[in-house]
């Protein structure tokens, strides 16, 4: 049965689960429906989002960090809007919304980094970066951090500093892992080996908010200029006014060779990503007239993706957002650290403007990644059904609360997420309560739906 737009919008919550299982992702829906995070949401803006009976539920996941702007902001659907007779793919023609969202990131930066090419996401941007550096530096090995994440293609993954890639038959052979913050360390590996690049996040968002240390990436850039090694900065979830700054490299007192954007940049509308490059990388790359057409691709910097960008960029300048960050995530981290007296599974709270990470340590020390997921996930479930609030955990370390809402948040709503987290903490107030409650619940699904236990 094929099925069209029109019946798509009105199918029952229970053809839309059959359909899910059957033809999308059977395992996920069934980790969804262990963990009571299967809910059905019809629509969104700003803050929030309704499910089919009108409820409404404040987001502080922000589409892990790509609703810089909220949901369905007003100003980039009108833009988008106003804009429908451009044509969109003329790969073969000067692209004025090319030009212009190029010039923006580059003005952005103090033109330390002019020159910008475009893709369709955070993984493929990586790519890009990789690429250009391994053809800049003609050969040598890619230096990545434990812990770290980049995204999931080939080339991203053999960067993911987790157990996660075994499962594919990654680049091991041309890349090296490294501790994050250990300068000496990065160090010691890049004068063992021909390096061509250093690939690492300024802050750590999927490793659990892992802020560096005072100097180190100041080292790190004197070494890599000396050594001739191309710095890397993946700065796709904390760029763009996430953590108080237009870039996190701006607090740092740095400059990359390479900038890698995208989650945010697209106002979580369509899709784009974007590196940042210096004159001298792209002059002896892709700025040679024999390398024109390299960089060729279908739908990257297509013209309405560059016009959400534009529009976005225009919107975290007028209203101030990486301020707002700033004064909202401070705010935020001094409620939270009140909290922590009150609650003894809370071991840390650590963050920059509005990427935070509270560490729940009670459930750290219990053993296996997936463990500790449903854990979490059983105060997810509790802020979700009972605070109407979406909250999410770190992929690398989930005994992570991660909290990241948009920058248009409040000072009423994240009060009120406060107050429901409090409550979620108290009504499981210690380890072993939550370690029971998370094995009840799981006992109960299984029996409901045996058949979810065929695919744990």
């Amino acid at each position: 049965m094929f099925i069209n737009l029109s019946e798509a919008d009105n199918l029952t919550e229970n053809k839309v689960d059959e359909l899910y299982k059957n033809h999308f992702n059977n395992a996920l829906y069934n980790s969804f429906k262990l963990t009571g995070l299967d809910i059905h949401f019809e629509r969104a803006q700003g803050m929030y989002l309704w499910d089919k009976e009108g409820n409404k539920y404040m987001d502080f996941t922000g589409g892990f960090g790509a609703l810089n702007l909220g949901h369905n902001h007003p100003r980039v659907i009108a833009a988008l809007t106003n804009h429908f007779n451009k044509p969109n793919l003329a790969g073969e023609s000067i692209n004025i919304y090319n030009g212009v969202l190029a010039n923006n990131i580059s003005s952005l930066t103090n033109y330390e980094l002019p020159f910008c090419h475009f893709t369709n996401s955070g993984t493929e941007t990586v790519e890009e970066a990789l690429k250009l550096a391994q053809m800049y530096k003609g050969k040598g090995i890619v230096i990545y951090c434990s812990g770290g994440y980049h995204g999931k293609t080939l080339g991203s993954i053999s960067a993911l500093g987790n157990k996660v890639k075994e499962n594919y038959n990654y680049f091991y052979e041309s890349f090296i892992e490294v501790p994050f913050e250990d300068y000496n360390e990065f160090e010691k590996v890049a004068k063992k080996h021909k390096v061509a690049a250093f690939l690492v996040e300024p802050i750590q968002g999927e490793a659990g908010i892992i802020i560096p240390p005072e100097g180190y990436f100041k080292k790190i850039r004197e070494f890599c200029s000396k050594n001739e090694i191309i710095l890397i900065l993946d700065e796709i979830q904390t760029g763009l006014g996430r953590c108080g700054t237009m870039f996190f490299y701006e607090e740092l007192g740095i400059i990359p060779d390479i900038l890698c954007l995208s989650k945010p940049l697209g106002g979580g509308i369509i899709p784009i990503g974007c590196i940042a490059v210096k004159k001298e990388l792209w002059d002896d790359t892709y700025g040679k007239l024999p390398n024109a057409g390299l960089l060729s691709t279908t739908y990257g910097g297509n013209t309405f993706a560059c016009i959400c960008a534009i529009e976005t960029l225009s919107v975290i300048k007028d209203e101030k957002l990486p301020e707002r960050a700033k004064g909202l995530g401070d705010y935020t981290i001094s409620s939270l650290q009140k909290l922590r007296s009150n609650h003894k599974i809370i071991t840390d709270i650590r963050g920059r403007g509005l990427l935070i990470g509270v560490e729940l340590g009670g459930i750290k020390k219990y053993p296996g990644s997936a463990v500790k997921q449903f854990m979490i996930s059983v105060i997810l479930a509790k802020l979700l059904k009972e605070h109407r609030i979406m909250c999410s955990f770190a992929s690398n370390s989930p005994e992570v609360l991660k909290i990241e809402p948009p920058l248009i948040v409040n000072k009423e709503e994240i009060d009120y997420f406060i107050e429901s987290f409090d409550n979620v903490l108290n009504d499981e107030k210690g380890e072993l309560s939550l370690a029971m409650d998370s094995i009840i619940k799981a006992g109960k699904e299984i029996i409901e739906n045996p058949k979810i236990f065929l695919t744990l």
